[in-house]
């Protein structure tokens, strides 16, 4: 099985990758500031529910993914475990009180400095760096256009409302720079996917590992998405964050 190192574990959609590398068997090693998010989800995980000996599959190790000596430490206990990681999967978020992408792509491509490195799965938004166009084209109803100054008219409200008064131009400009940082470095970039998921659904604020947002997350029969480039018309505008994972 793989062996994957996670910056993000317990935030509502790292949580889902959590869930869904255990029930693939694979051995997961979480960077967390606060280990003692994990009892809620031990007890509350149907995975774990199932077969309580998956929750000898996680390996947590206390560190920010801000810290290039927290990743290095991360790295370390899976080579010490026998498992070195295949992968590092990232869904690390900024808020509106910490804008912090930057800084723990920054502290990645610092940790990654021996020869062979672990592939990268780094997660930002669509609309960031060249598929900015993609995003400005999508439409309230029907097809991808823009007729509306340049944009359609959901991509209209979502660079000219959403993005600057209720995310914040600040938090969205962070995930653009942390994928200019990943792109510094060849070695780390060649290594590298960066996710682009559409707009998150549920809108919601329910912390991960709570009632509601094991409620929120969708059924086996939904969890179909496809791929697209920067350049093609987007997709759909609502991805349920299970799916992304």
């Amino acid at each position: 099985p793989l062996t994957v190192g996670i910056l993000g574990a317990t935030g509502r959609t790292g949580g889902w990758v959590l869930e869904g590398c255990l029930e693939k068997d694979y051995k997961v090693f979480a960077l967390m500031r606060s280990p003692d998010k994990l009892k809620t989800y031990y007890e509350s995980s149907p995975v774990c529910k199932s077969d309580n000996s998956k929750v000898d599959s996680i390996t947590v190790v206390k560190g920010d993914a801000t810290s290039a000596d927290a990743i290095r430490s991360l790295l370390e206990a899976a080579k010490k475990n026998g498992s070195p990681l295949d992968v590092i999967i990232s869904t690390l978020g900024s808020s509106n009180t910490t804008i912090m992408v930057k800084t723990a792509a920054e502290a990645l491509v610092g940790a990654l400095d021996a020869p062979n490195i672990p592939r990268i799965i780094w997660m930002t938004s669509t609309g960031i760096n060249e598929a900015t166009d993609q995003a400005k084209s999508y439409p309230m109803f029907g097809e991808p256009s823009k007729w509306f100054f340049g944009y359609g008219g959901f991509g209209w409200l979502q660079f000219n409302i959403l993005i600057p008064y209720i995310i914040g131009q600040e938090l969205w400009d962070d995930m653009g720079y942390s994928e200019d940082i990943i792109r510094s470095s060849e070695k780390v970039y060649n290594k590298t996917v960066i996710v682009r998921p559409t707009n998150m659904d549920p809108v919601s604020e329910h912390t991960a590992f709570s009632k509601g947002w094991w409620k929120e997350g969708c059924g086996d029969e939904k969890l179909g998405y496809m791929l697209i480039k920067a350049e093609d018309p987007p997709p759909g505008k609502w991805i349920n964050r299970r799916t992304i994972a």
